[in-house]
């Protein structure tokens, strides 16, 4: 292969999760019982001279840091690659699975599956990279509106609220701003079906229920392959999304706010982006690939051990009825802030994570293992000097929310749930933008 010549494969994996597991999200006990749409593991693969690597977009809530690590050495060992070279990236469906060690003393449905998922995620690389044809690469920007909407509103009472509900007269604002933009890289390739990479931020959240569902992001990866009469591959990186939602709660009350419909019509808009800005793509450097990581260290969310008792009490009541139970409602905490409280309470001072960068030519992947909210991914984008950067969540880990300053100091969900110290947003933004300085001088 030339040393200057880009090649991408790719290949796609349906996964079947067994019925009666768990369904995670919302602090619910969710058992899966059926299907809405399949699942999939997305796989592209890249080289260039000798280095390698490999992008995946799997329909998945997300994959732990522990889930990664025992994975990463597998992938690499089969394609003789750097496990830095490694990007797992999941669209956080709230409708799927997550992605966890195997190997328990009590071996169980979900345990089989994870067996079975690590062994997809090697042998789905194993086919990307036999798949390999020589490639360019393009890129292109647009905006949709009217799919993602900040969650956390600003209330009559000065307060701050996450999810206040659609049409409520007390709201007066946005707390943030969101993220619109749809960035598109086309991998065009000789000899193969081109690739398209598609990143836009916001909650896949929209389903809800029982059975299985790839949430927009499927629904929008099948749009825009059916837009190209199957002659395409499409893969959707979840952007950055912590604060970030498909719930306009400026909507009159009553306004449909979940299930396949409104997930379609996300689904649609976005997709009609991408077919519009797909024409104008520009091509951009291609013959590079490069790996980095910044590890960060990162303290815990603080909070008076006089709550533990309490929150022990929330712990009790919410395993055995449920995070709807009545008695909740007398508590000053919630159900996430005493979870979270309980779960701190058991780890060490400081949390050691790494955020994973990719380059392929003048191209950057900046992934966080976790939910960064939109602050962080504008503020690495506009940092960045490379001609495109795609800032994921839910990638190589997800290990919490990582709100802005001004989240921590107020009332909301995500500073409820977040294990993390109120720096966290400048931590990661520092750690995206040292990776693409580092992009930039190769």
């Amino acid at each position: 292969m030339s040393e200057q010549t880009l090649y991408a494969g790719f290949h796609c994996m349906k996964v079947e999760p067994p019925m009666g597991i768990h369904v995670p999200g919302y602090y619910e006990k969710r058992y899966s019982d059926g299907f809405l749409t399949d699942l999939h593991i997305r796989a592209c693969a890249f080289q260039c001279g000798e280095q390698k690597a490999i992008i995946y977009t799997i329909e998945a809530i997300g994959i732990n840091a522990a889930a990664f690590n025992a994975i990463k050495g597998k992938i690499a060992a089969r394609c003789q690659m750097d496990e830095n070279a490694i990007y797992i990236n999941c669209i956080h469906s709230h409708t799927a699975y997550r992605i966890t060690p195997y190997g328990t003393d009590d071996i169980d449905d979900n345990d089989i599956f994870m067996m079975r998922l690590h062994q997809q995620l090697t042998d789905c690389a194993q086919f990307a990279f036999e798949d390999l044809k020589p490639c360019t690469l393009k890129i292109a920007r647009g905006e949709a509106r009217d799919v993602g909407f900040i969650r956390r509103y600003r209330m009559a009472d000065g307060t701050c609220k996450t999810n206040p509900g659609i049409g409520n007269p007390d709201i007066v604002s946005f707390v943030g701003e969101q993220d619109h933009s749809v960035q598109l890289i086309r991998v065009d390739r000789e000899g193969g079906k081109d690739i398209l990479m598609v990143n836009f931020g916001t909650h896949a959240d929209v389903i809800g229920g029982t059975k299985y569902c790839a949430d927009w992001p499927g629904y929008l990866a099948g749009n825009v392959c059916g837009a190209f009469d199957n002659e395409v591959e499409t893969m959707v990186l979840l952007g950055a999304e912590g604060d970030s939602n498909h719930i306009n709660a400026f909507l009159p009350k009553g306004s449909p706010r979940k299930g396949e419909e409104v997930a379609k019509r996300m689904a649609r808009i976005i997709a009609g982006e991408v077919l519009k800005i797909y024409d104008s793509a520009q091509p951009v450097e291609s013959g590079k690939i490069a790996c980095f990581t910044q590890d960060v260290e990162i303290g815990k969310n603080a909070y008076d051990p006089a709550d533990v008792p309490e929150a022990e009490k929330i712990r009790d009541i919410y395993l055995e009825k449920g995070n709807k139970a009545p008695e909740l409602k007398e508590f000053k905490l919630n159900v996430p802030e005493a979870l979270r409280i309980l779960a701190n309470l058991k780890r060490p001072e400081f949390f050691n994570l790494r955020v994973h960068g990719l380059q392929i030519g003048n191209v950057a992947f900046i992934g966080y293992p976790g939910e960064p909210f939109t602050q962080i991914g504008r503020a690495v984008k506009e940092h960045s000097k490379m001609d495109m950067t795609f800032v994921t969540a839910c990638t190589n880990g997800g290990e919490g929310y990582y709100p802005d300053e001004a989240a921590f100091a107020e009332a909301g969900y995500e500073r409820s749930a977040s294990p993390f110290a109120s720096n966290c947003a400048e931590i990661m933004i520092g750690a995206g933008n040292a990776m693409t300085d580092a992009m930039e001088k190769i």
